[in-house]
């Protein structure tokens, strides 16, 4: 495929540009110590239209506890286009401490607890979403962390009456309310916070057993989840399936969160199942992404493999907005949906028939072919921070023949940029049509930044020709003022190389008060990208001159690309923005520094 400017009578391009950039103390040294991370090499995976499978699921989207506490939130604007199938919660972090702090008893703490979850299981188990809710039950009980050092947990010194009594309750009321949940029995038993007596220890079987028993005494037909343990453990899950198959206490679910690759995990959990001699029970991972995981690339690539993975239901994990912000865990922000939301919503998009394909190092891809709706789609995601090129082979074409529009096919690619909010969506790349080699289109992807994600989709050839968007990139480290759109620093500005989730992975920062930066562009509005950390400082942004503006860098997990500030409409020619360290931070801070990862720009 061969990228051409676009002429200047086409619809506006948006222009992206390395800036400058930093990261918080202890990631700024792994990325010295790790610069073959953010290697620019160029990647090719395989997309084959000939090995077609089943009808895609969005299997991975579903949340943990990304809906406010009464589960009116998000508005089902921002939820169904995700189309989500598996939600989970318990109430936790919900004041009164549930069950425990209501002195081992069903008082208001545990009241509140369970009426947050059944409302926000009323709500996406009906239509339109008829998605599953692991209830947490070890939430409901109080069990979120905060629980106090002193407390019985449940078959302490062999006593497991309250635990019993407390399964009894719970099993009753949520039977009472007609509400359809799964019951999760406990989260990561296996030394977290939320569990101190043991991985899968002698205690663990008894609270389990006496659990599973006492729900299906009372509903037979209800759905048991476990053993939840806090990442993917093959001596864990081995240990777990051979004492509650002795015991006659298998879940109906085998779950677990986190993990390397949830399509490698899954496979190994098939083999101990049938080790086991156990055949017909679902896999689900309820937790996933950590929360420096969480951009737009490695979730794009998570999903990717969860796609192969053949597991029925996963949930993003929650880290930022615990537990009722209605959020989904920051894939909205102020009510605007991120760049990670983008990806959610294009996964969801696949329909049709799943396509055999290819990973490649750190890059994966998800496809589905739909001829009805005559049209492929593929999402790209990478776990690696990877630049460079990565091209995808559509294999086999003739399997898709009604693609062939005067012998090319049309193909789209859009950037997904992980962005905090995503003004304006998706960015269009490459419109045009192109012609195969053969039985295969090759179709290439310029991976202009590390954490964003890119979607193909392929159209019967239109006889379009032209990409609609120029992408020039300027790296901080090699400013050129002859070019319209470039940053200019002042003095006390540094400078690291090899920085895997950063635009051009190329990190440019100041801890000085005062030190200024310009970023001057020709164009109709520019949207900047800062860096935002634990130790991320306060800047001022002056536009031609303008009134400062305070914007802060802070925030409680690490996001490399957020986008603080965007310009209004402006009338084309030449426009500066002046960055400067105030000097200031927020009071949740640990420094000043300052830090910028990019800009886009507009032109007409």
């Amino acid at each position: 495929m061969t990228r051409r400017s676009a002429p200047s009578t086409r619809r506006p391009r948006a222009r992206t540009l390395a800036a400058l950039a930093v990261l918080g103390a202890a990631a700024l040294a792994a990325a010295t110590l790790s610069p073959s991370r953010a290697a620019a090499a160029d990647t090719t995976v395989s997309v084959d239209l000939a090995n077609q499978g089943a009808a895609p699921t969005a299997v991975g989207s579903g949340f943990l506890y990304g809906l406010s506490q009464d589960g009116s939130g998000p508005a089902d604007s921002l939820l169904q286009p995700l189309k989500p199938g598996l939600f989970r919660g318990g109430g936790a972090r919900i004041a009164g401490a549930g069950w425990l702090g209501d002195g081992y008893s069903a008082g208001s703490g545990y009241r509140v607890r369970l009426d947050s979850a059944l409302s926000q299981a009323r709500r996406v188990t009906a239509a339109p979403y008829s998605a599953t809710y692991h209830l947490l039950v070890s939430d409901v009980w109080g069990a979120d962390t905060t629980q106090p050092a002193n407390t019985v947990y449940p078959c302490d010194n062999g006593d497991c009456s309250n635990w019993k009594s407390f399964i009894d309750r719970l099993v009753t009321d949520v039977q009472a309310s007609g509400v359809r949940v799964s019951y999760d029995i406990w989260n990561e038993p296996d030394g977290t916070g939320f569990w101190q007596r043991g991985v899968n220890s002698p205690q663990y079987y008894q609270m389990w057993d006496t659990a599973v028993r006492e729900i299906r005494r009372l509903a037979p037909s209800a759905q048991i989840v476990g053993p939840s343990y806090s990442g993917y453990n093959h001596g864990w899950l081995d240990g777990f399936l051979g004492q509650t198959r002795t015991d006659n206490t298998l879940p109906n679910v085998v779950n677990w969160h986190f993990g390397n690759d949830p399509a490698a995990d899954a496979a190994d959990a098939r083999g101990l199942l049938a080790a086991h001699g156990v055949s017909g029970l679902p896999l689900t991972i309820n937790e996933y992404l950590f929360s420096q995981q969480q951009n737009s690339a490695y979730t794009a690539w998570f999903l990717d493999r969860l796609a192969a993975s053949g597991v029925t239901g996963a949930a993003h994990a929650i880290w930022s907005d615990c537990c009722t912000a209605g959020t989904l865990d920051s894939l909205l922000v102020n009510g605007q949906p991120t760049g990670q939301w983008y990806v959610y919503q294009a996964y969801a998009k696949l329909s049709g028939h799943l396509l055999g394909s290819t990973t490649n190092g750190g890059t994966a891809v998800a496809a589905a072919l739909d001829s009805g709706a005559r049209q492929v789609r593929a999402l790209i995601g990478n776990n690696s921070g990877q630049g460079g090129t990565t091209s995808v082979d559509f294999q086999n074409l003739s399997a898709a023949s009604w693609l062939l529009g005067n012998g090319k096919v049309h193909a789209t690619i859009q950037r997904i940029p992980d962005a905090n909010p995503l003004s304006g969506g998706p960015v269009t790349v490459f419109d045009s049509d192109v012609a195969p080699n053969g039985n295969t289109l090759h179709v290439p992807v310029s991976v202009t930044g590390g954490t964003d994600a890119y979607t193909v989709t392929l159209t019967p050839g239109n006889g379009s020709t032209g990409p609609v968007d120029h992408t020039v990139t300027v790296d901080g480290t090699a400013t050129n003022t002859a070019d319209p759109d470039h940053f200019q620093y002042g003095a006390n500005w540094g400078v690291t190389n090899g920085v895997s989730d950063m635009y051009q992975q190329t990190a440019n920062w100041s801890f000085t008060s005062g030190a200024q930066a310009g970023f001057h562009f020709s164009g109709t509005k520019a949207v900047l990208y800062v860096v935002r950390d634990t130790d991320q400082g306060i800047m001022t942004l002056s536009l031609d001159g303008g009134a400062p503006v305070d914007v802060d860098g802070y925030a409680p997990a690490r996001n490399a690309s957020g986008a603080v500030w965007t310009s209004p409409v402006l009338a084309a020619g030449n426009h500066t923005l002046t960055i400067t360290n105030s000097g200031r931070k927020n009071g949740a801070s640990s420094g000043n520094n300052i830090a910028i990862d990019r800009a886009d720009v507009t032109t007409p």
